[in-house]
C-alpha cells in the first residue's frame, strides 16, 4: 500500500489508506486516535484537497475548506463505526446523528438518464463532498458483515477484512504488523 502525499507537518510519519472503504479511510485520518501521538491528517485545507483527489472523491472548486463540518460528520461516523469494530454497539445518539446525516446526501443522489446508475451533483460544500462516505459507513453498519469490521490492534485504525479466510490482524502489515511481531519477539527473547 502506497503512502499518500499529504503534508504531515510535524507528524513523523505517513498516511495510507488501509481501511478497505472510503468511509474508514476517512475515520482513520486520525493518525494514533485518544493518544497523545494523535495526529489529525486532514488539519489543512491542503491536505483536505489531497486526501479527496487521492480518493477519486469530487471537492467543490474554489470553496474554502470547512474544516470543522469535515471533522463534525468524521466524529459522527467514527462514534458508530469505532464501537461496531471493536465489538460493542454503538450510542444510540450516534446512530440518530449519523441517520440524520445520511438522510441529506441520500436525498442529493441522481439517477443518471445516460447511465442508469446513482451519480452526485458537483458538491457545493465539503459537507456535500462527504456524502458518498455517509452512505458508504452506513452500508457498513446496516448491511455490513460486522464480524469483518476490525481495528488494528497497534495504531486502532479501523479496516474491513477483506481477506478470503478473514484472518487480517493489523491495518497494515509492513507498518503495525511489522511493528507488532518485532515487539512480541523482543518480549518472547528478552528472559
Amino acid at each position: 500500500m502506497e503512502a499518500m502525499n499529504l503534508d504531515p507537518g510535524d507528524y513523523r510519519g505517513t498516511y495510507k489508506p488501509v481501511g478497505g472503504r472510503p468511509s474508514l479511510d476517512f475515520i482513520n485520518t486520525i493518525s494514533w486516535p485518544e493518544t497523545e501521538r494523535r495526529h489529525d491528517w486532514l488539519g489543512s485545507p491542503g491536505n483536505v484537497k489531497r486526501w479527496f483527489q487521492a480518493m477519486n472523491l469530487p471537492f467543490p472548486r474554489g470553496k474554502e475548506v470547512e474544516l470543522d463540518s469535515l471533522r463534525d460528520i468524521r466524529h459522527v461516523m467514527n462514534a458508530v463505526l469505532r464501537p461496531l469494530a471493536h465489538g460493542e454497539p454503538p450510542a444510540r445518539d450516534a446512530v440518530d446523528q449519523l441517520s440524520k446525516a445520511v438522510a441529506r446526501a441520500q436525498q442529493s443522489r441522481l439517477i443518471d438518464a445516460a447511465t442508469l446508475t446513482w451519480r452526485w451533483p458537483s458538491p457545493q460544500s465539503a459537507a456535500e463532498a462527504l456524502f458518498p462516505l455517509l452512505l458508504d459507513a452506513a452500508e457498513l453498519v446496516t448491511a455490513g458483515d460486522h464480524g469483518r469490521l476490525r481495528y488494528c490492534p497497534s495504531c486502532d485504525w479501523l479496516f474491513e477484512d477483506q481477506t478470503r479466510n478473514g484472518q487480517r490482524r493489523w491495518c497494515d502489515m509492513a507498518d503495525c504488523g511489522s511493528r507488532d511481531k518485532a515487539r512480541r519477539y523482543y518480549h518472547r527473547t528478552k528472559d
